[in-house]
């Protein structure tokens, strides 16, 4: 058998090369397509593991996307473009106010920008397009963690005041719905990648104020319709659901009876009151107005916990808005309405608190959300500057556009804008 070329010299230290040469004259190297690659992809897979994988891993204990899809991504060219493609875009978004020079690891990457991510996002979605027709491969875990992380891509790109042309909804549609039922079986990545897509569609859906789009009887019957004891990521999971079910009450073509509000609004309370410990905050800070302090300081233990409490906040938020027991009419409306924004601004503030106090990829993210969608209630300059500065940082840290979203506040809130 013919000896496979060992890799280049350059990308192995000094130090260890030679130890690497005498061992390889006793036995052939297994090739990797590392070696084949040059820098900047190796940069850009590097910048996937170590600041984007954890925004997909948040409720996965095994953490897949950080372990198991850089490896499967070697023979999975469509995961393999997904990664360099959303890696790229994010890097030269958070960089780009270097004067054009982007750095990853130490290393300059001189032409990276939004072209090298449309190459190689075109490349991922020629792959899945060219893959989906075959049955087989709708059933690959892959090609579904593939299309979530190209779905990241449109996340970042667009801003949130739901003008999301939603170009890879469809494509995680088609791997979510072949796969829903086999994740609920057998777990791992497969699952892992359907929580996510679960998470991007709720966000989507709550920018744009419509129903949820993927069908969730795959759930029915399952651990996370029922508030028995668990792990931490199904109760997390377990929030996620409890938000699609409100968004499709909320936004749905049909209307509601009281009853299924009703139902709601008892399960985000047991929810609350049953989940476990490792969920409650080890440190809480209340805002302290005369210390200019807008939101409370609220830690918590791990990602998991972060995630789940915000998007329970999140739906906490759709429930008071669409309460159908606030009198429409009558002397009791005016004090049902107060009460009912309270408690939405409210939820508001620990949604930004819990984003500035936990260091989760997402939880900055996830607060803009709720700004997008609730800031114009908030009447004071004070909190609405500190609501402003949640759009900015996010922006500086994430590359996630705000700008159109600080607009439109500023507008609403009556400032003059310049």
């Amino acid at each position: 058998m013919a000896r496979q070329r060992l890799p280049d010299a350059r990308f192995i230290n000094d130090r260890l090369w030679p130890y690497y040469n005498k061992s390889s004259q006793r036995q052939d190297v297994p090739q990797s397509i590392w070696c084949q690659k040059n820098i900047q992809e190796a940069c850009l897979m590097r910048w996937f593991v170590e600041e984007l994988a954890q925004w997909f891993d948040t409720c996965a204990s095994s953490k897949p996307f950080s372990h198991v899809v850089p490896q499967r991504a070697e023979a999975c060219p469509a995961l393999l473009y997904a990664i360099l493609s959303a890696s790229a875009r994010h890097l030269s978004r958070v960089q780009s106010t270097r004067a054009g020079e982007i750095l990853c690891s130490g290393k300059k990457l001189p032409h990276l920008g939004d072209g090298v991510a449309l190459e190689y996002q075109s490349l991922c979605i020629s792959q899945l397009r060219s893959l989906s027709g075959d049955p087989s491969n709708v059933q690959d875990e892959n090609l579904l963690a593939a299309a979530v992380i190209l779905r990241f891509y449109e996340e970042v790109d667009s801003p949130l005041v739901g003008v999301d042309d939603e170009t890879y909804l469809r494509g995680v549609q088609v791997f979510l719905h072949a796969q829903s039922a086999t994740a609920m079986r057998d777990g791992g990545l497969r699952l892992a990648a359907f929580w996510v897509g679960i998470r991007q569609e709720f966000h989507t859906s709550f920018i744009r104020q419509r129903a949820f789009q993927f069908d969730l009887s795959c759930c029915d019957n399952t651990i996370y319709r029922f508030l028995t004891r668990s792990d931490d990521p199904t109760w997390a999971n377990r929030a996620i659901l409890h938000c699609a079910d409100v968004l499709t009450y909320c936004f749905g073509n049909k209307k509601q009876p009281i009853e299924i509000y009703q139902q709601l609004w008892e399960f985000s309370q047991n929810w609350q009151l049953l989940v476990p410990s490792s969920f409650h905050p080890i440190y809480c800070r209340e805002a302290d107005q005369s210390k200019n302090q807008v939101f409370p300081e609220v830690w918590y233990l791990n990602d998991c916990s972060v995630t789940a409490i915000q998007h329970w906040h999140l739906a906490r938020i759709l429930l008071h808005a669409f309460d159908p027991r606030v009198p429409r009419v009558g002397l009791g409306r005016k004090k049902a309405v107060a009460q009912r924004d309270a408690e939405i601004i409210q939820s508001l503030f620990i949604l930004c608190g819990i984003a500035l106090s936990n260091r989760t990829a997402p939880a900055l993210i996830t607060a803009c959300m709720g700004v997008s969608m609730c800031g114009d209630r908030v009447t004071d300059r004070l909190t609405q500057e500190a609501l402003l500065m949640i759009l900015i940082r996010t922006e500086d840290l994430h590359a996630l556009s705000t700008v159109k979203t600080q607009m439109e506040l500023q507008e609403a809130w009556g400032w003059t804008i310049d």
